[in-house]
């Protein structure tokens, strides 16, 4: 199977502004994640995903700093997401993603350009944020530019891209059965029940008995 060496698909105005309220407000690194996730789409051939088992995503993202909303934007356009769990976070602090095939084994690997991303963050939108300004408060005159630059700019000037033939991705049953743990009584997926004593318990409650158990054992120990 050959690739797709010209992806030209566009993203409609109205995806924009429905993963803009997904998202919860405008910024520009979520609509970078919406065309990236398009992007490799388009060069792996496949559509959205509607389950979990026809893509996976790897977000190259961490926690607390401006590259989070990135994710949001790839969940929006490849329909891989964490409640669906075709989606993992690998925290790299990047702007990075990699879209796999799972039924052909061959990824797209969708990378931000270093140079692109440092002209942004002497952008004013950078700055008013390093201020601890919010996003929702920003004036739109400083954010919509940003917006309209990153949805309508040549993808090669914003992203470098490497492909895989056979792509490793593990595989995993879906689990479709359930327990009920002995002590709390909340209903556990039983891959994730823990047995002592010949009853169930969630990781929580299990926890909990077996730091019990050690109390007591210390207690009873002679001095």
């Amino acid at each position: 199977m050959e690739w797709k060496h010209d992806p030209s698909s566009s993203i409609a105005a109205d995806e924009l502004t429905n993963s803009q309220f997904f998202h919860g407000h405008k910024c520009p690194a979520m609509p970078q994640g919406l065309r990236a996730g398009h992007l490799a789409m388009d060069l792996l051939g496949v559509e959205r995903a509607r389950g979990g088992g026809e893509l996976q995503a790897i977000v190259e993202i961490g926690d607390h700093h401006f590259s989070g909303c990135f994710a949001d934007g790839v969940q929006f356009a490849t329909g891989c997401t964490f409640g669906k769990g075709n989606i993992h976070k690998e925290p790299l602090g990047k702007f990075a993603l990699t879209l796999v095939d799972a039924k052909t084994s061959r990824a797209v690997r969708v990378s931000a350009r270093y140079e692109r991303m440092s002209q942004c963050l002497a952008m004013p939108f950078f700055t008013e944020r390093q201020r601890g300004v919010p996003p929702f408060a920003l004036d739109p005159e400083v954010v919509e530019p940003l917006i309209a630059d990153v949805m309508t700019r040549p993808w090669p000037e914003m992203f470098t891209v490497a492909t895989f033939e056979q792509y490793p991705l593990p595989s995993v049953a879906e689990a479709f059965t359930a327990v009920q743990c002995t002590d709390c009584g909340e209903m556990v997926v039983t891959p994730y029940a823990r047995e002592l004593d010949g009853h169930r318990y969630c990781a929580t409650c299990f926890g909990a008995r077996a730091f019990r158990g050690r109390s007591e054992t210390q207690a009873e120990r002679p001095r």
